[in-house]
């Protein structure tokens, strides 16, 4: 069995379906609301064990309601979550989605327990197959899982998302980083508008880093030194987009660790991205292995 080691976030989403993003002193009336354990470590430890894999969680949540709620779900997926870290008197992460109704979605968080977690939960890890990082928690620690993953020959798939919180140090240390067009653009200095997805694969690969951009709807593409390319992701209704990265990481992780090349990995990976969309909230959207590979299927025989 695949085991992928997951060191991130933890944050509860109070969603807000809304007509549009409220503009300065605006109000909007949402048209639906739903309360959903989600932050971007949780998601993918989770659609990890959903897809197959051994599942270890590493992070931090508060003594509180939230945060029970989410040991107790962790366990009910089969994550190991012994190595989540419950502290006093620091409050449990929360976000606020509000999702359009074209599936767009933008984010409010509070960081609480994620700011907290020391580096110190890197110096035991278990062994693993692939580490998925995000930037949901702080930097060093990232840095100090990924040094001790890398430093076994292991595997260290970066999402670098929110990219603000993500050190040229960390990104280095990936063997392979996940940015969506605007987080390249971040990493590259450059303007978003102008860049081409391919072509930002290929500019963010050096001699130890893979890469690849998600580009939403239009799929992924990817570069890993002399060989590059694109994949375009199955045809799906969609409604929330708010777990189809992680998703699509989750995905991904485990398609490498298996020895899938990347254009098949991409394939697997963007199926599992475009599965999420298409159901409302972070957690209940997290695919199966039969959602992604029922979704291939019927994309093969259109």
């Amino acid at each position: 069995m695949t085991r992928i080691l997951v060191v991130g976030s933890l944050v509860m989403d109070l969603a807000f379906d809304v007509p549009a993003v409220p503009g300065p002193g605006e109000v909007i009336l949402a048209t639906a609301f739903g309360r959903y354990r989600g932050g971007k470590g949780y998601n993918q430890a989770v659609a990890a064990a959903r897809m197959g894999a051994e599942v270890v969680m590493v992070g931090a949540v508060g003594d509180d309601d939230f945060g029970r709620a989410f040991l107790t779900a962790l366990d009910a997926e089969g994550v190991d979550a012994s190595r989540v870290v419950v502290l006093d008197g620091v409050a449990t992460a929360v976000a606020v989605p509000l999702v359009t109704p074209d599936g767009d979605v933008g984010f409010v968080q509070y960081q609480g327990a994620n700011r907290q977690l020391d580096a110190a939960v890197a110096a035991d890890l278990p062994d693993c197959d692939a580490l998925l990082l995000q930037g949901e928690i702080q930097a060093p620690v990232s840095l100090a899982a990924a040094r001790a993953v890398r430093s076994r020959g292991g595997r260290v798939v970066l999402n670098p998302a929110p990219v603000h919180d993500i050190s040229d140090e960390l990104a280095t240390t990936a063997t392979v980083i996940t940015p969506n067009e605007v987080e390249a653009a971040a990493l590259l200095g450059r303007d978003a508008a102008d860049l081409d997805g391919e072509a930002a694969a290929r500019a963010l690969v050096t001699d130890q880093r893979a890469a690849v951009v998600t580009l939403g709807a239009r799929g992924a593409a990817w570069a890993d030194g002399s060989r590059s390319g694109a994949v375009a992701p199955p045809g799906v209704e969609a409604i929330d987009a708010t777990a189809a990265g992680d998703s699509f990481n989750a995905a991904l992780a485990i398609a490498l660790a298996e020895g899938q090349g990347y254009a098949d990995a991409l394939r697997f990976a963007t199926a599992a991205g475009a599965h999420a969309t298409t159901i409302r909230g972070a957690e209940p959207a997290l695919p199966t292995r039969a959602d992604v590979e029922a979704l291939l299927d019927a994309a093969g025989s259109d």
